[in-house]
């Protein structure tokens, strides 16, 4: 079973867009992205990550996984099997894998039809994307709980 809220991870080989939900499991907001740097490593960016769940008292962590059109998809994936396997081992949160398929993209669409640049914006497409996925992660859990025909009582 889910718990709200979740930490949404939108995992990159040096960027790691972030986004939490409410309480309620209804509403996904960005977090500012979490960076490898020369003198950042994985387990610094797993630190900051786990005081970022302390901090919205986060209850799931959400890993985006992408699916394998590409063999270059299918070593990502395996570097985010990784990385969360390093996370599992520092925290007894539950880490829940979700299909991220897509969510840059909406992201980059999302910059260019406010009129920002792509190129300029990495970081924050990194953040969008994060919470795009989490948003369709809530809402797919809020159509089962409704059904998708229903309408909930707002």
């Amino acid at each position: 079973m889910i718990k709200y809220p979740i930490l949404a991870i939108d995992y990159g080989d040096k960027h790691f867009g972030v986004a939490y939900s409410d309480f309620n499991g209804k509403l996904a907001s960005p977090l500012p992205v979490i960076s490898i740097t020369k003198n950042r490593n994985l387990t610094d960016v797993i630190t900051e990550i786990l005081e970022t769940c302390d901090e919205y008292r986060i209850k799931t962590i959400l890993v985006g996984l992408p699916q394998k059109f590409k063999d270059s998809q299918v070593k990502t994936e395996e570097k985010i099997f990784h990385f969360v396997s390093k996370l599992e081992e520092k925290t007894d949160i539950p880490i829940v894998t979700y299909d991220e398929s897509f969510s840059t993209i909406n992201a980059q669409n999302m910059l260019t039809s406010s009129g920002q640049s792509t190129k300029k914006s990495r970081k924050k497409i990194d953040s969008i994307a994060a919470t795009v996925f989490l948003q369709e992660f809530l809402n797919s859990k809020q159509n089962k709980i409704y059904g998708e025909e229903e309408e909930p009582n707002l």
